[in-house]
């Protein structure tokens, strides 16, 4: 049957926002905290309340915890919403769990077919619950709940790839055919003999051709082409011509929507195995498929196989058709993690050629990714089309390719590039700055870093606390204590809060070279307006680590003297942050010492922690 028009835009849309989700993580202020208390007083509202946190896993298993230890019983609603939900989050043995408590017999509350035929879908793709799904479609087939082409497609895909599954198939399409459903029986049709084919099985699927074919199961371009193909893979080009002559005689002409349809569900569904597999058999087909789902399938596709999804994209731009930019981008983040750097330049300069780029910005994002790629030489010729072109490049361009050369150690082209964006007329930016600062600390340049440090002041570039912390521990690591205070100093004069984040990796960066005299002394002068605990905790932590109690003692009371407000806090931060340290002799030397010197009583915590340090 083939699918609604109507249903299409809806399909895509969710396949977008299913990918969308895999790469971007929740943001954990949209969602309200795990810790937050699950309203358990009735069901009505617990529903209410899971329904809001089932976007964020720890919100919705902390709630589903609470309501199991308060046995708050769970209407059926709620059983079909948490198993729903755990199934989008990937969680298949707790949906399952969930699904299994739903009653089989309730007219009111039937099982939900959409929950049900997504759920036999994930269990009949995941290896080793190919039985679970079998109880699952048992329980759909008892119940009369319709069967749509993901669900019902996926498992018989997953039977028929055991040896005999042909004849289980076939019972099973006799079982549904006689109860009618929304399967679009032709693309599950191709998604059996695809299945077979991948295993080698070829006669089985020859066979199923013709089976499915008078069972009414109408095979189509798509499934004959698959089957000849394995033939022809085979080296059995009579049968290829067999086939090929059948599918002219009995086929028919498939439909872009239906397997555009099928595609953007299982994309939806999280099942993107099946979906690249399906789609493969349409492409090298070259049979026709909406952009909108090529585009998908490039995004995608390239968490799995970043092979298919170049595919993919080839053949959407053989079309004369890109992809959208935001596939474009997941596609080369893949590719450059792949290290497959060649096979993404092979697709940024067909869409160089093609005119894809339209302004600076398009161009920023082909600078950037063949820099990750490690391709400078083709990055600077794409600087030189922008030129050609009089678009006038930007500074996140220029940043795009300094960081490409730094990335890949060549200084001597980086310099030359900074000259050319005061000639060209692009001031450089804090990133532009941060990029080389970066990079002369890596190669302990402390001259270059100096120089680079004045010219930002000069040109009212404020530095911010990478900038601060890069050059302060490059000055530590060559034992240039003074000139890091100096730099430090000019964070106090810029602003209080990035002195605050820089003065925990200068007396970190201090510690590590084991200058805690130094340390000591910057501590002690730190202006009362800088918040200065978590650096006052690493310095003591430091000290008690290499065994120099006596100067954290001194230090300690030092704090007392000048900072009791903050006393009592560093002092519960610093004992939680020892009770996890490797020198147990050190800590209880502190604490020994700080009982002598009564800054601990006997009821104290820290009491406790030695005994604990003891046991």
């Amino acid at each position: 049957m083939a699918p609604r028009p109507s249903t299409y835009l809806p399909r895509l849309a969710a396949a977008a926002r299913a990918l969308s989700a895999s790469a971007r993580p929740h943001h954990p202020a949209l969602y309200p905290s795990p810790a937050a208390a699950a309203p358990v007083s009735s069901p009505h509202a617990f529903h209410a309340h899971l329904a809001s946190v089932a976007p964020h896993l720890p919100s919705l298993l902390a709630a589903l915890s609470r309501a199991r230890a308060a046995r708050l019983p769970l209407p059926p609603a709620t059983r079909a919403l948490a198993a729903n939900a755990l199934l989008r989050h990937g969680r298949l043995p707790d949906a399952l769990a969930h699904f299994s408590l739903l009653p089989d017999s309730d007219p009111a509350a039937p099982l939900p077919a959409p929950l049900c035929n997504s759920l036999l879908a994930a269990l009949a793709s995941s290896a080793g619950s190919l039985a679970h799904a079998r109880k699952v479609l048992d329980r759909m087939l008892a119940g009369a709940i319709e069967l749509e082409t993901v669900g019902f497609g996926v498992f018989v895909k997953a039977v028929s790839r055991k040896d005999g599954g042909l004849t289980d198939v076939l019972r099973l399409v006799d079982v549904v055919g006689r109860q009618g459903s929304r399967i679009n029986r032709s693309v599950v049709a191709a998604m059996v003999v695809d299945s077979m084919c991948r295993e080698g099985r070829i006669e089985d699927a020859w066979r199923a051709l013709e089976e499915l074919r008078l069972r009414g199961w109408k095979p189509d371009f798509v499934a004959y082409r698959i089957v000849s193909e394995g033939f022809r893979a085979a080296g059995r080009v009579e049968e290829e011509g067999m086939i090929l002559k059948q599918k002219r005689k009995l086929g028919v002409a498939p439909r872009k929507a239906d397997y555009g349809e099928c595609v953007l569900a299982l994309v939806s569904n999280s099942l993107v195995t099946e979906a690249k597999e399906i789609a493969e058999a349409v492409v090298l087909g070259d049979f026709p498929i909406d952009d909108a789902v090529l585009d998908v399938l490039v995004g995608s596709v390239s968490d799995i196989d970043v092979d298919g999804a170049t595919m993919f994209c080839k053949f959407m731009m053989g079309k004369g058709r890109f992809p959208s930019t935001e596939m474009l981008v997941h596609l080369s983040e893949n590719l450059c993690k792949s290290k497959k750097g060649d096979k993404m330049w092979e697709i940024l300069s067909v869409l160089l050629e093609n005119g894809y780029c339209k302004n600076a910005r398009d161009y920023h994002l082909v600078i950037s990714f063949l820099g990750k790629a490690g391709k400078v030489r083709e990055a600077y010729d794409v600087l030189k089309e922008v030129k050609r072109k009089r678009l006038e490049p930007d500074v996140s361009l220029y940043n795009a390719l300094m960081e490409a050369l730094c990335r890949n150690d060549l200084l001597r082209p980086a310099k030359k590039l900074w000259d050319e964006m005061f000639t060209s007329g692009c001031i450089p930016n804090l990133q532009t700055y941060n990029i080389l600062i970066t990079k002369f600390t890596e190669m302990g340049e402390i001259e270059e870093v100096q120089q680079l440090f004045d010219h930002m002041f000069q040109k009212g570039v404020a530095p911010d606390v990478a900038t601060y912390t890069s050059f302060i521990t490059m000055l530590c690591q060559e034992n240039k204590y003074e000139q890091a205070l100096e730099i430090f100093k000019k964070s106090l004069a810029q602003d209080a809060e990035v002195a605050s984040s820089v003065l925990s990796m200068f007396i970190l960066a201090l510690c590590k070279q084991g200058n805690f005299k130094v340390a000591l002394n910057v501590m002690c002068s730190v202006p009362s307006r800088v918040e200065n605990m978590n650096s006052h905790i690493i310095l003591l932590k430091n000290l008690t680590d290499v065994g120099e109690v006596e100067m954290a003692i001194e230090h300690l009371i030092w704090i007392r003297s000048n900072c009791s407000s903050d006393f009592e806090n560093i002092m519960n931060e610093l004992m939680a942050s020892l009770s996890t340290s490797a020198s147990l002799q050190h800590v209880t030397k502190l604490i020994q010492n700080l009982h002598s010197q009564r800054l601990v009583d006997d009821a104290d915590p820290w009491m406790k922690l030695m005994g604990n340090v003891y046991a």
